[in-house]
């Protein structure tokens, strides 16, 4: 009996700690960097990912900040509405579309993923 209990604990525990990727990860940082573009993006930086938090967004020559609207494991959707951008991010694939006053392109970038 004592032995069963102990099976079933440690299975317990070892499915627990497989199924959660961040378990045990105190802070995720995620960016996403793009080389030459038509609407000149360079870098998306994401450190929070609950819907409303914001992200920040490097262009050439501007900074913005952006609130996520929506975030799944497949894709995230951020928009601001002054100036209009809105930037859905495919996270299989890293292939960005962006939307800058009707203005639609479409391109990969590279990301990075930092975890501690």
């Amino acid at each position: 009996m004592k032995q069963n209990k102990k099976m079933s604990f440690f299975f317990l525990f070892f499915f627990f700690t497989t199924s959660c990727e961040d378990l045990f990860t105190r802070f995720k940082y995620e960016t996403y960097e793009c080389d030459k573009n038509p609407v000149k993006l360079k870098k998306i930086f994401i450190k929070n990912y609950e819907i409303g938090d914001i992200v920040e967004v490097e262009f050439e020559n501007a900074g913005y900040e952006l609130k996520i609207l929506e975030n799944n494991d497949s894709f995230m959707n951020l928009r601001r509405f002054d100036p209009k951008i809105e930037i859905k991010i495919n996270k299989e694939s890293s292939l960005i579309n962006v939307n800058i006053k009707n203005h639609i392109s479409n391109f990969e970038c590279s990301n990075y993923v930092f975890k501690m």
